[in-house]
């Protein structure tokens, strides 16, 4: 099983959203760092699965945003 620590994901968009000057991008970011805080609140939805989009979905997500913003960046 996949080990995600949802708070921290969270606190990386937190801080690309500080680094990105695209404002599009921020917003996305910010959706995604409320799909993690939502995540970190309903930890039982990490240790089950009970359907909808999964994890490793999101975190695919997440990484290619991430990347992206840091590629923005150079």
């Amino acid at each position: 099983m996949m080990q995600v620590d949802p708070w921290g994901k969270a606190a990386e968009c937190e801080r690309a959203m500080a680094i990105v000057a695209d404002p599009e991008r921020r917003v996305i970011l910010s959706k995604l760092r409320s799909v993690w805080v939502a995540l970190g609140n309903k930890q039982s939805f990490l240790d089950a699965s009970e359907g909808g989009v999964p994890l490793s979905t999101i975190v695919q997500i997440h990484t290619a945003l991430i990347s992206g913003c840091k590629n923005a960046m150079h």
